[in-house]
């Protein structure tokens, strides 16, 4: 990781201050590129979750994206506009809403998933593929402890 000079060493060596940084280099890189297509992060993140499940209730989805009940709705209303969302009325439970994607929503998505590699790449490019192949792995087993 490149480093300025006033910069702890003790940070430097913080997995919670290197997972910032990572965080926030791949995000920049990433809302950058999806902005040219009129999205966000969080929208392709949603969209994706839809995409890869039959239908998927809003508590659900923010279960599964860590985000709170306000922002997905607003996130759901997002992807309605774009016409890759549609909401229903679950008919066992009408306060409940369904959301599944359209199929523009599955053509946006494999589009936009080429866009967020890409990007990813980019902002990672000095990175072995060694390197991300570990750090995939490392990712996947703290995510997957999380949910245990």
């Amino acid at each position: 990781m490149p480093s300025h000079p006033d910069i702890p060493k003790a940070l430097l060596e913080s997995p919670s201050y290197q997972l910032e940084r990572l965080r926030r280099r791949t995000r920049d890189e990433v809302e950058s590129q999806l902005a040219r297509h009129d999205t966000t992060m969080r929208e392709y993140w949603t969209l994706t979750c839809l995409v890869n499940a039959d239908a998927a209730s809003q508590s659900a989805l923010c279960d599964m994206l860590a985000i709170d009940a306000s922002d997905m709705v607003r996130l759901v209303d997002a992807l309605e506009k774009h016409g890759w969302a549609k909401r229903e009325r679950d008919p066992r439970d009408r306060r409940r809403q369904i959301v599944t994607s359209t199929k523009k929503g599955r053509a946006a998505q494999a589009d936009l998933h080429k866009v967020v590699s890409e990007a990813e790449d980019v902002s990672l490019d000095e990175s072995t593929s060694k390197q991300l192949k570990h750090l995939r792995k490392l990712a996947a087993a703290i995510i997957s402890t999380e949910e245990d």
